[in-house]
């Protein structure tokens, strides 16, 4: 299958199949769950692909490329940068349903039986509709009034002490230093004080999900926290310099944090900061692997990151990668200028960063 081709390849980490998109479809218009692979390209097909082959599985028709895709247990949703939410059955591509109307929305969030659309930049407040039939939902954003724009909802499970575990989203807003629990109802379950609002990138998540589970993101520009279900938010690190508007990376004791002048890995257990400085311009996505975290940078490569700061598996690509997806067996999927790729990236040893 033609697509990208790589350039400079350590031997540890291979393009294990690539599919071009005929446009540069949106970064959000890729979703991947256990054994599944959807991606919206050439204008106006939406696509079902085999996670290790590549090979096509059903298509479909949407408005455009641009939008956001989601799984969602057997249903893959769509929304269209035209303002169409649709659902398929992930299995056959059947057309479950289809709600218009949703213009300048891009975020979409599963939690249980309801859809959650934010609106993108701020022009919309969230809304709720049912997962069932796509039909609107009673929605009350007085408690997020003066937010500003949301970060995407991020999908928790909320378990407060002796209580069983129930489907939530967390809400955070650029005007509000806030970090609030809200229940798929629309409830407001629980609300934090924060140092500043939460800090996310234009257009893309603010959470990042740790092994065991910890959700972390930036309060201000020097502040790393995290929220965990039982033990609520609190505060992981005070950073010296400001830090660029990216998903924190935590993964046991160790956190990887993105500057402007290149990464920096905290040891927390041990209080040890090593910085790295690589070559290859700013970091454009970033997702974990079992050697550490593998960094896209602006100009093709990608490379991962040790606890220790060292690089692992790397591989340059012919075209930027502006997001990474994890799945299964080792396998991540990049899209980026117009192209698929699928990785291999097993664990392997590390060697000095150029």
């Amino acid at each position: 299958m033609r697509g990208i081709m790589p350039g400079m390849v350590d031997q540890s980490v291979s393009v294990l199949w690539s599919r071009p998109l005929h446009l540069r479809s949106g970064s959000q218009a890729m979703a991947a769950a256990s054994g599944s692979l959807v991606v919206a390209e050439r204008h106006s097909r939406l696509v079902r692909l085999d996670p290790r082959s590549g090979a096509e599985l059903w298509e479909q028709r949407v408005e455009d490329c641009w939008g956001t895709a989601v799984i969602a247990g057997e249903r893959c949703l769509y929304l269209s940068q035209a303002g169409v939410l649709h659902c398929f059955d992930l299995g056959n591509g059947q057309r479950l349903w289809s709600t218009p109307g949703m213009n300048l929305r891009y975020y979409v969030s599963v939690s249980g039986s309801v859809v959650l659309l934010g609106g993108w930049r701020g022009y919309h407040p969230l809304i709720r509709l049912a997962l069932a039939n796509g039909k609107c939902l009673p929605s009350d954003g007085a408690a997020f009034a003066g937010a500003g724009p949301l970060a995407w909802p991020q999908p928790v499970r909320w378990r407060p002490e002796h209580d069983s575990a129930a489907g939530a989203v967390l809400i955070a807003g650029t005007g509000l230093p806030k970090l609030l629990v809200m229940a798929a109802s629309g409830a407001v379950l629980r609300e934090w004080s924060l140092p500043a609002p939460v800090v996310f990138p234009d257009g893309d998540g603010s959470y990042g999900v740790s092994d065991d589970g910890r959700v972390t993101f930036l309060s201000g520009r020097r502040t790393v926290m995290t929220f965990h279900s039982v033990r609520g938010v609190q505060v992981l690190w005070h950073h010296e310099r400001d830090l660029r508007p990216q998903s924190p990376i935590l993964h046991g004791d160790t956190l990887w944090l993105v500057e402007d002048a290149g990464i920096t890995v905290i040891d927390l257990s041990q209080g040890v900061v090593t910085e790295v400085r690589p070559s290859h311009g700013a970091v454009c996505a970033a997702a974990l692997v079992s050697g550490g975290v593998l960094f896209a940078f602006a100009d093709g490569s990608l490379v991962t990151i040790d606890r220790a700061g060292n690089a692992g598996a790397r591989i340059r690509l012919s075209a930027r990668i502006d997001r990474l997806v994890p799945a299964d067996n080792g396998l991540m999927h990049a899209i980026g200028e117009g192209h698929l790729v699928t990785l291999d990236i097993p664990a392997t040893a590390t060697v000095p960063l150029c």
